[in-house]
């Protein structure tokens, strides 16, 4: 069958600079996902779900997303609900709806309907390795005096575990997502996070923005964002609703804005084409950034590759760990070529003992098994994914137990990627013999799972997104018992990559991990609200109290750690350069990373696929965002003449605005000058260094004057 390509064009109003993007969805000769089929001829299903198996019938109310040509979600959604379901429009090609199986094939009958696909649950990505940070706040030891705060700039945060009136947000928002489940605002804070069970919500959102609490140094980057905080079912259709209303209200305030996506998943393409990843793209432009946690999969073997030198046949072991107790498992195979050619056979056995079975479709769904194949709508590439639970599956093949296997046979030239889920369901890809007699005696040897190619699907994976790696800023910490404590056997040293940190590369255009930043040593708001809080969790370090109520601050770890430090510093970026888009923030990381000798000694703009771009700078990238400015003077909200950044020996004058002079002393207590400086001048951008070596050790005046505006610090000299 010939492959027609669909073409949907971008938002009607797009960014000036930005060129329309288009979502592409293929013709395979399907219009819905095939794991509706059986739901559609009136079966009922079972099917591995977050909290174990569920079971499903025709007539339950299946989330879903549905592609649809040009401009036409709205009235795709309008149809949806003249036949008496929920819908609403995501973008103008993507409705997220609640329909059951049985009217799928109406809806697909549409003429603007191009596909209709289930959704992905996501999750929240802190490690499960108990906390290890020390006390060190966010902001220690960069030096950096700047008048840039994030003011002006909307921070968005989709999560779940929200402390609403935790001091460290208080007077920060005029709006709150008011649903899990869909994208509506309110004026006033829900009285609750129904989805609080550790907090998660409460300590990234501190991290990004949190308020300087008197009593705690455990406050955020941009102080002075406003925040929207959207509780979350984390289901991916409900995520491109929220991050739709985010833009929404930032564009309807004259706002740039910067999302949080401390959430994700493990399976997927991997190569950012699925409609969820398409239409969150579309979201993103001048001003409108998302930054995406790469997810804490490090060290697990949850991925293997193979490349095809012959025509011929692989096994993959998906070994279930000792963890999992109802040997569960979820995986996929990709084929690499998007031909839409089927080049592959992928097929699901099971080996017991000495024998091979190869269960036919009734079997696998006999045992609740949930499966789905073939050409991919989004990319082309033929795929085939599973779902079930090995003991019911060798039930039903009448097998008294067994191994599950993937036999992947191809043709020369042909790659394949596989991925395990490891986290809901612990599973690897585990190198074993196998010697089988029946049906066809054979022995073979499985290839071996690694840990490369796990860019997280759900946030990571939106081509635009920012995705941030972690690392360490400590490895021990002081509980309020008085006791001390350290992980280091759980997550590295102080400075190194976080061992749970997920690694690249990815399948896509792009290079991803785009930048690391600190996630394995945090210590930020603690939500008391929380389902599992108790005031005696070794994990929190202080107790603030404020007009008579308790607030705390506690240690957690994970990349959904670093992800709101770096969503934090770009909106500082922001304010100083509201016009910056994806690409320009990539741009400034990738020129501005810092190496060191845990990053490894590479060319300044050179890509890891651990490390991204390097470890994040603030100052140098903030830099950067101010010459990247086109226009005079279009700094927001700050009229301070410069940013300041102390090193050992020397200041660093960073100039906001341009300036016709710049008059800049070092003067020492008694009055005498012991360095001056005038400039001429100077530009936006353009940084002057104060050189202070030689000078005695003592405190010193530092002075700035320029056009409009004064400034005084004091240096201290050891």
């Amino acid at each position: 069958m010939n492959k027609k390509l669909f073409f949907a064009a971008a938002m009607a109003l797009m960014c000036a600079n930005a060129s329309a993007q288009q979502v592409k969805v293929y013709d395979t000769g399907r219009k819905w996902n095939q794991e509706f089929d059986a739901l559609i001829q009136g079966q009922n299903i079972k099917r591995v779900a977050a909290r174990g198996l569920q079971a499903v019938t025709p007539d339950s109310l299946l989330r879903i997303n549905v592609s649809t040509a040009e401009n036409a979600a709205g009235d795709v959604a309008d149809f949806i609900k003249q036949a008496g379901y929920e819908a609403e429009a995501a973008t103008d090609q993507l409705v997220v709806a609640n329909i059951p199986a049985s009217f799928i094939p109406t809806l697909a009958a549409q003429r603007d309907v191009l596909y209709v696909n289930k959704t992905r649950q996501l999750r929240a990505l802190m490690n499960n390795v108990r906390p290890e940070t020390g006390v060190t706040k966010l902001q220690e030891g960069t030096g950096l005096d700047t008048p840039y705060d994030g003011t002006g700039v909307l921070i968005g945060v989709i999560d779940q575990g929200f402390e609403y009136k935790h001091v460290a947000f208080a007077g920060r928002s005029k709006k709150w997502g008011s649903s899990t489940a869909s994208g509506a605002l309110s004026g006033s804070a829900p009285a609750a996070d129904n989805t609080d069970e550790v907090g998660h919500a409460t300590h990234v959102t501190n991290i990004a923005a949190g308020n300087k609490v008197d009593g705690s140094d455990y406050y955020g980057v941009a102080t002075g964002s406003e925040l929207l905080m959207m509780k979350s079912d984390f289901n991916d259709g409900t995520v491109l609703l929220q991050a739709s209303a985010i833009k929404k209200y930032a564009e309807d305030n004259g706002m740039p804005w910067v999302l949080n996506m401390s959430f994700g998943s493990n399976l997927g393409p991997h190569d950012g084409s699925t409609d969820y990843d398409q239409n969150m793209d579309k979201l993103c432009g001048k001003g409108a950034i998302m930054v995406a946690a790469m997810g804490n999969s490090g060290g697990e073997k949850m991925h293997c590759t193979y490349t095809f030198e012959s025509d011929s046949t692989i096994y993959i072991y998906m070994k279930p760990e000792s963890g999992n107790t109802n040997q569960a498992v979820v995986s996929e195979v990709w084929g690499n070529s998007n031909s839409g050619e089927k080049n592959l056979t992928i097929t699901p056995v099971l080996v017991s003992g000495s024998t091979m079975y190869t269960p036919t479709s009734a079997q696998l769904r006999q045992a609740g098994f949930t499966t789905t194949g073939g050409i991919n709508p989004y990319n082309n590439r033929q795929y085939y994914s599973l779902a079930g639970v090995v003991t019911d599956l060798a039930s039903a093949v009448s097998a008294r137990n067994g191994s599950l296997l993937w036999k992947v046979t191809g043709k020369k030239g042909e790659t394949i990627h596989a991925w395990v889920e490891p986290d809901q369901y612990p599973c690897s890809f585990t190198r074993k013999t196998f010697t089988i007699t029946k049906p066809t005696p054979v022995s073979f040897t499985t290839l071996a799972g690694d840990d490369n190619y796990i860019v997280g699907e759900g946030a990571a994976s939106v081509p635009q997104a920012i995705a941030v790696a972690s690392y360490n800023a400590a490895s021990s910490w002081t509980s309020l018992n008085g006791n001390s404590y350290n992980y280091t056997a759980s997550i590295g040293t102080a400075k190194a990559m976080s061992y749970f940190s997920s690694k690249g590369p990815w399948l896509g255009k792009a290079n991803k991990p785009t930048i690391a930043a600190p996630g394995g040593c945090i210590t930020s708001a603690y939500s008391k609200k929380s389902q599992n809080f108790s005031a005696t969790k070794a994990e929190l370090v202080q107790d603030v109290k404020v007009n008579g109520q308790h607030y705390y601050y506690g240690v957690m770890n994970g990349t959904s750690m670093a992800t709101p430090v770096v969503t934090g510093i770009i909106a500082l970026w922001l304010q100083a350069n509201p016009d910056l888009t994806p690409a320009d923030i990539v741009r400034i990381m990738q020129k501005t990373g810092r190496h060191d000798s845990y990053t490894g000694s590479r060319n300044p703009d050179e890509w890891s696929p651990s490390w991204g771009y390097g470890k994040i700078d603030a100052y140098e990238g903030l830099k950067e965002a101010i010459n990247l400015r086109t226009a005079i003077n279009e700094t927001m909200n700050t009229a301070a003449p410069v940013t300041l950044k102390k090193d050992n020996d020397s200041w660093k004058v960073l100039f906001n605005n341009d300036e016709s002079y710049a008059d800049i002393q070092v003067v020492s207590l008694g009055g005498q000058t012991v360095s001056h400086a005038h400039l001429n001048a100077p530009r936006h951008g353009q940084e002057h260094v104060v050189s202070l070596q030689g000078l005695t050790p003592g405190v010193y005046i530092f002075r700035i004057n320029t056009t409009a505006s004064s400034l005084t610090r004091k240096v201290v000299v050891r």
